[in-house]
């Protein structure tokens, strides 16, 4: 059981409950107690909710998606479609 989860089920808390607070879709929820990584927004989201809802913070793991800079990005070239 992911730390998260077990976080929410000490605290009688409900991922629904916690998206509602957090203002993320319950499915990112769902992927943080399942262990599944989220964009740090979303972590951070989350994280607040729960101190909000609880007092208490959670200061366990959530896996955080590795965002790249947008300058770190490749770049594609387009082909032109002859008519």
């Amino acid at each position: 059981m992911h730390p998260f989860e077990e976080y929410l089920k000490a605290h009688n808390l409900e991922a629904l409950t916690v998206s509602v607070q957090a203002h993320v879709r319950y499915v990112t929820v769902w992927n943080a107690v399942k262990g599944n990584p989220i964009t740090s927004e979303h972590a951070r989201k989350i994280r607040q909710a729960v101190i909000t809802i609880t007092g208490i913070p959670y200061g366990g793991p959530l896996a955080v998606i590795q965002e790249q800079r947008i300058d770190q990005l490749p770049t594609l070239t387009f082909k032109k479609i002859p008519r």
